[in-house]
């Protein structure tokens, strides 16, 4: 079978950061125990696992929002994901005298400086985003003047009367929602600041898959079900030209419908450890429908270590 390795794959610069920092400080016995994670460290299970075997605990509740959370946690250290927090909750968690260790993204801290930038000056700012994402939830607790949009159809329900307007979004949008409602937005409010904050590797990874051979049978996105962009790319993906999904690794991949193609691609989320992507290729390159020996899916990384 013909297989396109889509580039960039592999994790992105925060995701790094972030795992370096959590690996050292789950190791470092001068670290006040036990060690939290505010959330996934990355959305990635995985990974998440994989430090929970070395004693580091994620508080993570999809219906409870980041500073609800803080108050979980009695002792010891907590570490802010990639994904970052409001200052409101870095101040609860001083006060509730916890150690704290922040791993937040460069991108994700460009953003969030760009939207208290512009509420310091008066401004409402228009956040495209989606609400359960903990990007979203920070810029949220900031102040009433932010205002979520995750469609068109949100925007033309926004009544704004402050002539200081911006706009601006959440790191891993898709580069096509950002237009389209970014479009509708300068429609409706001429006068608006546009602040585009699309990280380098949420865009790259979409223009890719977006630019990938239109003779290509499929597209496997290897990623978390819980991260956002990899979802993003299976969408990316099927809106232009090209089915995908979305696989956890080689044992997601569906046989009977692999039967029928020859040629693919593969591609990865952010978080996404290179082993489980290495391992795809790998096992679509040597695929042959006519050949059973070539069809044995037991993963062999996906229960080792896979840091980095």
């Amino acid at each position: 079978m013909k297989v396109i390795a889509l580039t960039p794959r592999g994790y992105c610069h925060g995701v790094v950061s972030a795992i370096q920092t959590l690996k050292t400080v789950a190791s470092d016995p001068t670290i006040k125990k036990p060690i939290h994670v505010l959330g996934m460290v990355v959305h990635n299970q995985k990974i998440v696992d994989d430090f929970t075997a070395l004693g580091v605990i994620s508080i993570n509740d999809a219906k409870a929002s980041r500073l609800e959370l803080i108050d979980t946690i009695s002792h010891g250290t907590v570490v802010i994901t990639a994904h970052g927090v409001s200052d409101d909750v870095i101040a609860q968690a001083r006060h509730n005298n916890l150690e704290v260790i922040d791993t937040t993204c460069r991108d994700v801290k460009r953003s969030q400086d760009t939207v208290k930038y512009y509420l310091s000056m008066g401004y409402d700012v228009i956040f495209i985003g989606k609400k359960s994402h903990p990007e979203s939830e920070t810029v949220l607790q900031y102040s009433s003047a932010v205002h979520l949009v995750d469609s068109v159809a949100m925007v033309d329900k926004l009544t704004l009367n402050n002539p200081l307007v911006a706009l601006t979004n959440q790191t891993t949008m898709s580069v096509f929602d950002v237009q389209d409602i970014g479009e509708k937005v300068r429609h409706k409010y001429p006068h608006v600041e546009v602040i585009e904050a699309l990280c380098d590797a949420t865009k790259t990874r979409q223009l890719a898959v977006m630019h990938q051979d239109k003779d290509t049978d499929h597209c496997f996105v290897v990623g978390d079900k819980r991260s956002h962009n990899a979802n993003k790319l299976v969408e990316v993906s099927n809106s232009h030209g090209v089915s995908a999904s979305l696989i956890q690794s080689i044992e997601d991949i569906h046989l009977p419908s692999l039967k029928h193609h020859t040629k693919v691609s593969v591609t990865s989320g952010a978080s996404t450890p290179t082993a489980l992507t290495k391992e795809v290729i790998e096992f679509l390159s040597q695929f042959n429908k006519d050949d059973p020996k070539t069809h044995h899916q037991v993963s062999q990384v996906k229960d080792q270590n896979l840091f980095l």
